[in-house]
């Protein structure tokens, strides 16, 4: 009995410790260091413009360890321009204005993530046809041993029945999951990201572009290209603690 009353008091002890490990972390925000704003729906929205390209940006949220941000490219110029937020950087300072990284850090690259997505989905078509193979051996199996069992007379064999197909089963729902959730994340790239563009004159576009989060942050720098040159749009990080 103590022995027992020792094994739930541990166990209790370890939930107790995990439950104390984690703590909320702050709500993020970004807010922009230009004065003329516009709001749209919750979100703070600033613009500037460089050669006749017009970037308007808004804050989303910090999910992920990234920061969700909202762009609308305008060009006004007379000739075509590259979008690509491959080449969008973001930079994060300390109270002292001082960087906290060595380098710039990339937005994230839509191209690359389809094309990562697309690799996992051909993996998983590749083990998807394998299982068929297995599906099918599997099914033969617990037939052979079913009628095995059944025939020899002997109610102390049942143990040997084998429940191969079932397994198998469950195996194909969890990759046909799995290529149902990559198919869904890889459209939410192709289709509501800013993806790789040339723009023509007076065209715009909008989407969501990721850039790597830190926390720890106090302001926070965005290096959004036109041609040779950049925009920068400088932000304050304000944390809101969660009590």
């Amino acid at each position: 009995m103590k022995k027992n009353f020792t094994s739930i008091a541990v166990f209790v002890l370890i939930l107790f410790v995990f439950q104390s490990c984690f703590s909320p972390q702050n709500i993020v925000r970004l807010q922009p260091e230009k004065n003329d704003v516009k709001w749209r729906y919750g979100q703070q929205f600033v613009s500037d413009s460089l050669y006749g390209v017009i970037y308007e940006v808004g804050f989303d949220q910090l999910k992920d360890n990234k920061y969700w941000f909202d762009f609308n490219i305008t060009n006004y110029s007379n000739l075509p321009v590259l979008i690509d937020p491959a080449d969008f950087y973001i930079q994060a300072f300390n109270g002292n204005n001082e960087p906290l990284t060595e380098s710039r850090l990339r937005a994230a690259d839509p191209e690359n993530e389809i094309l990562e997505i697309e690799k996992e989905l051909s993996k998983n078509e590749a083990r998807e046809l394998n299982q068929i193979g297995f599906t099918v051996l599997a099914a033969t199996a617990d037939i052979a041993t079913g009628i095995a069992v059944t025939t020899d007379g002997n109610p102390h064999n049942n143990h040997l029945r084998t429940h191969l197909y079932h397994h198998a089963l469950a195996t194909d729902a969890h990759h046909s999951f799995q290529s149902q959730n990559l198919n869904e994340v890889m459209d939410s790239w192709k289709s509501s990201t800013i993806r790789k563009t040339t723009l023509e004159s007076n065209y715009s576009m909008q989407g969501k572009v990721f850039f790597p989060a830190l926390r720890e942050a106090d302001f926070i720098k965005l290096y959004l290209p036109v041609d040779s040159q950049h925009i920068e749009m400088n932000y304050k990080q304000v944390q809101f603690p969660v009590n």
